[in-house]
Parts: structure tokens; C-alpha cells; sequence
């Protein structure tokens, strides 16, 4: 049988994070340990999602992806694909088929599988699985401090693979223990003991075992077992009952992230991959209603991945946010007054302006090669009339040529909006908006990147343009 396994992988965490002390304190509560990511005000799952997917893209041709899958519980739309933005966002193949795993918090691990089967059956398809996650639970509850948001993305395929996948179980259960209504902004969870005794430590045993059988591999063959965190101390126990040493658990990333739902297997397995040796063999799960298990073995391409490791930079490269209140207005927990940038879009316009507004596209004049943004008929050096080619500006880099803080027309929860001219260098220029920025750090020479993020809601639709942001990975050309 042909080999097939994990070719790229791409990670994303936001830039802000809160202490989960600020928010016990906000309500003189019992506090949990450390800290939780938190989406910045114009982030949902979809622009995470994207974040993820260009990481993952560093490293594999836009050209050669023939799929893309999206994993999330939190995602904008009930109706209507979110694979599709992101497969737009990222400039690739109008052929590619587009896949939403939504409802379910294995979804990432089930999306995996799915990509799997297609990579078996044609062996140059190469997909690209993103899961993305933005829940919200309620309030002075300790699911408030634990929860994170989070992104991850891995490419499957059958050449270049970093890690081959040799074995899947997965069981399926029938179980209430967390939830979310339609229509529900917080999620629910059952009391604890049941979800954890008829759920967890039911479920996740029973697929774990069955790989464990078909492969005859046992748990002192792993370097990694890569286990859902649902608290601080479930999975140890898990672990241990099964046979597994304290080594041998991939830190689940709680005390800097969070639990990031969808996003949290295949979050884990990166940071598995990017400590990892050729030949490790690592076990990675999922769990929902059920579990899934996975065996794969690092190669020797592993090597490549480790070269640019995105979390530790991720992680380093943070902001916190230390006011409670506006911690409940990024979640849109708690409504304030809107921002005065709210020009009411066009549903047949942003069909339109696609190339502009999703793929970030400008113009290359066949004439005589000056490039532009937005996108010119009319070349402004050489006067050629509709002779140009469209070109992928949302990879490059910019530097600030001027710009402005604007502290009055912003939002009240996001004051301070940043305006900024910047040029690239083939010499084009951009007017944009600042993202994920601290105001004393921002000057002329700057360098910037460019992030998808969300604009706003009007036209009882999600609007999604690209922002400026300071660099936040730097190596790894993308493709």
C-alpha cells in the first residue's frame, strides 16, 4: 500500500492572551493557573483558520492542493461553507473540493481521516485540513478561564511526508456531555464526574486499545502520546492508567493556550513534530461523542518543519490584555457602541471585488511590469489599457513609510486605530489598517505582514479584508 501522511503543517495563535487571575478577579474567583490566547475584536474562526492555512502553505505549492477541509464548532455561518473563504483567502485552485466538518470537537482528527482516504485513493491529492476554534463558555464559570482560541493546519499527501500515518481506530458514543444548542452563544457541560467517567476515560481507552491491537505496538513504542486536555489533570490520569510514562505526554498547551476544541489535536500534534526525531512513533487522539486514534511515524523530512518552529515564536511574540471588560467585548458578550468605519457593503460588490478583497490580488502591466494596488486597467506608468496580469500581494513583506494613530475613530473596546502608507519592495504602495499592534511600537521603517481579519457584520453578513501586522514569523518563504 502506498505511504501517506502529514506534509506541512502550519499553526496560529492569536496575539493577545489574557491571566486567567484577571479573570477570576473580575468576579473574586478561584483562579486557575496561567494564562488563556484570546482572538483580537476583528478575529473569528475563519480568519484564524487562514492564519493557519498561509503558515502551513510556507512550505507546500498553492498549485498542488486539491482539497481543503474545515474543522470548527464556532464558526461564523450555520449556512454556508467557510472552506470555501478560506480556500479564496489563500489564492488556490478554483478545482479544489471543499469540505466543513463543523458540530463536533473531533472534528479536526475526523477531517484527518477523510484526507487520509482521498490521499489513498489518488496519490496526488494533496489536502489541506485547517481546524479553527472561538468558543465562548458562560461566564464566572471555570470554562471561561480554561477555554483558548486557536488555529491548526496540516497538509496530507503521499510525497514529502514528515510524518506517516500507519493506523486509525475510533469508536463512536452516544453521550450529552457537552453541548451547544442552536441559536446558543456559550457552551454546556454536563456534571463533571459523568462526563469525565462515561465519557473521557470510557471513550478515549477504548480506541487507544484497539489501534494498540491492530498495530501490536505498545505504549513504551511511543515518544508521544498527543491526548485532548479537557482540565489540568484528566489526561495524566488517562495516560497512566494506560500504561503511559509522564515523558511520554505531549504538554497539551493549557497553561499558555487554553483548550482550543477542534484546533487542539492537531495544534498538539505540531508542537509533537516540531520536537520530534526520525523514527519517533506518536499516538494522537481526538475526542467527542466518541474518540479517534491515530499511530504515525516521523521521518527523516521532519527535519524541514523544525527549521521554522511556529509555536515557541507564536507564543513569544504576545500582548496581554488586562482588562476584564474588554475581554467580554472581544467575545461580543458585552455590545458597544460600533466603530464609525461602517460603510454597509453589497452582497454582488464583495462577489465582484473577490480578487481585491479575499485574495488580495493587484496588477502587473504586461507592458511594462509596473505593479499596483488596487487593481489599475489603466497601467500609471505606461498608459496600457487592460494589459495586466493579476499578482498575490498577501505573502510579502512592507515597510511603514508613514502613518497615523487615530484615537478617535475607533470602537470603545478598540480605541486606537492605527492608519498606515507602507510600501513594498516592487515599489507599491498601501493604505491600510493596523492589527495586533502595540501604539508605542509602531514607526516609520516598521516592518509589516499582511493578516485576514474580519471588517464587520453589515449586510447581515461576515465582511473580510486584509490588515497590516507587525511581523510575527519571520523564515520559510511561502510558495
Amino acid at each position: 500500500m502506498r505511504k501517506v501522511g502529514i506534509t506541512a503543517v502550519g499553526a496560529y495563535i492569536p496575539y493577545y492572551y489574557i491571566s486567567r487571575n484577571t479573570i477570576a478577579n473580575a468576579w473574586n474567583g478561584k483562579c486557575i493557573k496561567g494564562v488563556r490566547s484570546l482572538a483580537n475584536v476583528d478575529e473569528d474562526s475563519v480568519t484564524m483558520a487562514v492564519e493557519a492555512a498561509r503558515n502551513c502553505l510556507r512550505s507546500v505549492a498553492r498549485e498542488n492542493i486539491t482539497g481543503v477541509y474545515f474543522a470548527s464548532t464556532s464558526a461564523p455561518y450555520e449556512e454556508k461553507s467557510h472552506a470555501g473563504i478560506v480556500a479564496v483567502a489563500n489564492s488556490l485552485p478554483r478545482s479544489v473540493y471543499t469540505l466543513d466538518a463543523m458540530c463536533s470537537l473531533k472534528g479536526g482528527t475526523s477531517a484527518l481521516k477523510a484526507a487520509v482516504d482521498s490521499a489513498l485513493v489518488c496519490e496526488t491529492e494533496q489536502i489541506l485540513i485547517v481546524a479553527s476554534e472561538k468558543r465562548n463558555a458562560y461566564p464566572k464559570t471555570p470554562k471561561e478561564q480554561l477555554l483558548g482560541d486557536a488555529s491548526a493546519a496540516v497538509t496530507v499527501g503521499s510525497s514529502g511526508i514528515v510524518a506517516e500515518i500507519n493506523a486509525f481506530s475510533t469508536v463512536s458514543d452516544e453521550i450529552v456531555d457537552v453541548w451547544r444548542n442552536s441559536g446558543e452563544k456559550f457552551v454546556n457541560w454536563g456534571e463533571t464526574r459523568f462526563i469525565l467517567d462515561e465519557g473521557y476515560m470510557n471513550s478515549l481507552p477504548a480506541a487507544i486499545k484497539d489501534v494498540l491491537k491492530k498495530t501490536g505496538l505498545h505504549p513504551q513504542d511511543f515518544a508521544k502520546i498527543i491526548l485532548p486536555a479537557v482540565d489540568m489533570k484528566t489526561h495524566l490520569k488517562l495516560a497512566k492508567k494506560l500504561g503511559f510514562a509522564p515523558e511520554q505526554i505531549q504538554d497539551p498547551l493549557l497553561l499558555e493556550v487554553g483548550d482550543c476544541g477542534t484546533a487542539q489535536s492537531l495544534l498538539l500534534l505540531i508542537a509533537a513534530l516540531e520536537q520530534a526525531k526520525p523514527g519517533d512513533k506518536l499516538l494522537l487522539t481526538g475526542y467527542a461523542n466518541g474518540a479517534d486514534a491515530i499511530v504515525l511515524t516521523v521521518t527523516e523530512e521532519v527535519t524541514r518543519i523544525q527549521e521554522t518552529p511556529q509555536i515557541s515564536e507564536l507564543l513569544k511574540k504576545r500582548r496581554e490584555l488586562k482588562e476584564y471588560n474588554r475581554f467580554l467585548s472581544f467575545r461580543g458578550i458585552c455590545p458597544i457602541t460600533p466603530s464609525v468605519y461602517n460603510l454597509r457593503p453589497s452582497n454582488a460588490q464583495t462577489w465582484r471585488e473577490q480578487n481585491t478583497f479575499l485574495r488580495f490580488c493587484g496588477s502587473k502591466c504586461k507592458h511594462c511590469g509596473a505593479e499596483a494596488f488596487p487593481i489599475e486597467r489603466v497601467c500609471h506608468r505606461c498608459g496600457a489599457v487592460d494589459e495586466f496580469e493579476l499578482v498575490n500581494l498577501s505573502d510579502r513583506t512592507v515597510k511603514v513609510f508613514t502613518f497615523t494613530l487615530d484615537e478617535l475613530a475607533g470602537s470603545e473596546d478598540d480605541p486606537v486605530v492605527g492608519q498606515v502608507c507602507a510600501n513594498d519592495e516592487h515599489g507599491v504602495r498601501y493604505y491600510n489598517i493596523l492589527t495586533d499592534f502595540d501604539p508605542s511600537e509602531v514607526a516609520v521603517d516598521m516592518e509589516l505582514e499582511f493578516t485576514f481579519r474580519k471588517m464587520n457584520e453589515l449586510g447581515n453578513f461576515n465582511n473580510y479584508y486584509w490588515k497590516f501586522r507587525p511581523l510575527r514569523l519571520r523564515g520559510g518563504e511561502r510558495e
